[in-house]
Formats: C-alpha cells, sequence, structure tokens
C-alpha cells in the first residue's frame, strides 16, 4: 500500500504536467505568433462592419499581434510589460472613434478564444491533451478580461464622443443666436451640428419655466427630441419643418405642440431666420403662464413685448391716456375699462352686451363716456390702438 508522501507526490506530479505543457504550449504559440494572428485577421475580415469602417489593415494586423500575445501572457500568467497593460481599453476607445459598430467588435474579440484555443491545442503532446483540455478555462477567461476591457474603453469613448458633440453644438447654438444670421460659414457649421439643412423651413419654440418637464416629454413622444436644446436655463426647440413625404398626411402646423405651454415663434424660412424668431420667442416667454395654459404667439405677446421696450416713453403715454380716469370713483373707472376692452376683444357691442350681461345701450354709453374722459374713442381705430398700447404697458406695470 502506498505510503501518504507517495500519494502526495503522484498528486503534485499530476498537477504540474499541465501546468508544464500550458507554459511550454504559450512559449510556442509567443513564437508563433505571426501566423496565429494572421489566421486571426483572415476570420476578423469575414464579420460585417469592418469592411466599411475607417480600420486600416495595418491597425488590424498590429492590434491582432498585440491582442494575442496579451492573451497568451495571461493565460501562462507571464508578466504584462507596459506597452501591453493598457491596449484593451485603447482598443475600444479607437474603435469607436473609427465608427465601428459595437458588435462587430465584440464578435471579433470574442473570436480570440478559438482561434487561440485551436492554435494552443496543435501544439499539445497528444499524451497531455486530456489533462491540457481542463484549462479551456484558462483561456476563456483571459479572453473575456479582455473583452471586458474592449467594451468599457469602447463604452466610454462614445459618452466622451457624445459629450464633445453636445458641447460643439451648444457652442454653435449659442454662435448662431447670437449672430445675425448672414455668416455662410457658420450657418453650414451650425446646421452639420444640428443635423439640419440651412435651406429648410424651422419651427422655433421655447417652453415656458413651469412646464418644462412635459415640454421635453411631448417632444420626446413626438420622435423630435434630438432637435431639443437647453441654453441658459431655456428649452429651446429648433424643428426642422421637413415637407411630407408622398403618399403620407402632412403633419401641419405640429398639432402635438397645442398641448405644450411654450412660445412658438413666427415660422423660421431658413436657418438663417432662426436666431431673430429665437430672440423674438424668448423676450416673448413671460406671456406664457399657468393661468393661461398651451401655446402663445406673437398675436398674444405683441402688447407685453412693447410695453416693455417703451420704457419711460410707455410710461408716458399710458399716463395720457389712463390718466384722466383717476378723478372719477374707482368702481366707474372698473367698469368703463372692462367694458372697453370687452369691446376691443369682439369689435361688436353687441357680443360685448352680452358678454357683460347688459343692454347694448349701456355698452355705447360706457364707450362714449371713456371717450369724454380721456379723448381717445375706443370706436376709433387709431385711437384703439393707442388705448390697447396704454392697456399692455399699464399691466406690465402692474397698475
Amino acid at each position: 500500500m502506498p505510503s501518504e508522501a507517495s500519494s502526495d507526490a503522484t498528486n503534485a506530479s499530476r498537477e504540474t504536467a499541465p501546468r508544464s505543457v500550458v507554459s511550454d504550449v504559450v512559449a510556442d504559440c509567443l513564437a508563433d505568433i505571426d501566423r496565429i494572428a494572421h489566421e486571426y485577421l483572415l476570420e476578423v475580415e469575414k464579420i460585417e462592419g469592418y469592411a466599411g469602417s475607417l480600420v486600416v489593415t495595418r491597425d488590424l494586423e498590429e492590434t491582432a499581434v498585440a491582442s494575442m500575445e496579451l492573451l497568451l501572457r495571461l493565460v501562462g500568467n507571464l508578466p504584462i510589460p507596459d506597452r501591453l497593460a493598457g491596449i484593451s481599453d485603447a482598443l475600444g476607445h479607437r474603435r469607436a472613434q473609427q465608427g465601428l459598430p459595437l458588435e462587430s467588435l465584440l464578435r471579433a474579440v470574442r473570436m480570440d478564444f478559438r482561434v487561440l484555443w485551436t492554435a494552443m491545442l496543435e501544439k499539445v503532446p497528444v499524451a497531455f491533451l486530456p489533462d491540457f483540455t481542463k484549462d479551456a478555462v484558462r483561456v476563456w477567461e483571459a479572453v473575456e478580461f479582455h473583452t471586458i476591457r474592449v467594451h468599457a474603453g469602447y463604452l466610454n469613448e462614445l459618452a466622451t464622443m457624445a459629450q464633445e458633440k453636445e458641447s460643439q453644438r451648444a457652442f454653435l447654438l449659442s454662435r448662431l443666436i447670437n449672430s445675425d444670421g448672414k455668416d455662410p460659414q457658420l450657418l453650414g457649421q451650425a446646421a452639420r451640428a444640428l443635423g439640419v439643412k440651412p435651406e429648410s423651413n424651422f419651427i422655433v419654440a421655447v417652453a415656458a419655466g413651469h412646464a418644462q418637464k412635459a415640454f421635453r416629454a411631448g417632444v420626446l413622444r413626438a420622435g423630435v427630441d434630438q432637435f431639443l436644446h437647453e441654453r441658459d436655463g431655456a428649452l429651446i426647440l429648433i424643428l426642422e419643418d421637413v415637407p411630407a413625404r408622398a403618399g403620407r398626411k402632412p403633419e401641419g402646423t405640429r398639432t402635438w405642440l397645442g398641448a405644450l405651454d411654450c412660445f412658438v415663434a413666427p415660422p423660421a424660412r431658413s436657418l438663417a431666420e432662426v436666431p431673430p424668431m429665437l430672440r423674438i420667442a424668448l423676450e416673448s416667454l413671460p406671456v406664457v403662464t399657468t393661468d393661461r395654459p398651451g401655446p402663445r404667439t406673437v398675436r398674444d405677446a405683441w402688447g407685453y413685448v412693447a410695453a416693455n421696450r417703451l420704457g419711460e416713453y410707455g410710461t408716458v403715454l399710458a399716463e395720457t391716456v389712463l390718466g384722466p380716469l383717476a378723478a372719477i370713483a374707482a368702481h366707474e373707472r372698473d367698469r368703463l375699462i372692462e367694458t372697453v376692452q370687452a369691446y376691443f376683444r369682439s369689435g361688436s357691442v353687441s357680443e360685448t352686451a352680452g358678454e357683460l350681461y347688459c343692454h347694448r345701450n349701456t355698452v355705447l354709453n360706457r364707450l362714449a363716456r371713456f371717450g369724454q374722459l380721456t379723448g381717445f374713442d375706443p370706436a376709433n381705430p387709431q385711437d384703439a390702438a393707442t388705448v390697447i398700447a396704454a392697456f399692455h404697458i399699464q399691466q406690465a406695470q402692474g397698475e
């Protein structure tokens, strides 16, 4: 009966043999690495995605040799020199920059296992083949380590590229907004960054501050979120208004915007017209409030904008028109203003009477009274325009 010591020696011998064979096989493969890399390249060239990519043959050859050497050193527990330490991550970064599809890259990297394992089996003595096959897991672990690092490098590079692209897009958008729209070079750069055609028509809309979340969700549902931009806290939509294709119903004025709280500028007939339209939208945005949901246009905002732009002249204008009303009782003043504003909304004495639940003669009397006090006749178009401006100025001043 064999002693315990002799049994341990036998077991040690059995464990040592495969490891020494692995070392010998790794050494043989390293000496034959150019051929193995060539066999690998023949397989990689068959993978869809490589043919039309920016990956050149020399790059493929150098990468194949370096990757195979890294894998063999990992399998054989050999030191990893500095030149090979970061090649997996670097490979992922480079292939992302070259535009190679991730699926194609991972297929190629995982193919390392089959090519490397086949090459190693060819160099294993027949007597050690059964034991050597148990070490397949070591080859797979090496390939998996390499694959994970390549994958991570690829995704990190994509994130960096996306961030750089977004930064460039934001920079060009800022330059475009602040321009007069007359620089052809800037228009071309902005068009490429935004993914639009300079000669297209554009819809320009800005979300109200209280409705940015809903606006973003609405744009996402419409499938045009690539046209959404953020600048100085504003959420901006610069939508290329592409004509409907033949056989498809036109989307019209983007009816989905009708449910969103935003300001929609007049249509821009080219990218060159986007800057002034966007500035108009940003200046008009305060008219979009929670008590008046839905989109607003120049028709809704002109009074607010005009009142703010008139400045001290507007203050004098409002005082000139409405100042005389201070001489009458507050309840009469409020009733006259209410009647005049209702009349301006419809232009009809009868409709005004219906809205205010009074006789049409009462409306006529109030309009006349307003004209006597202020010197501005609401029924006269020129006077009416001045009175409307005065009302907007008064509202803007919070009086």
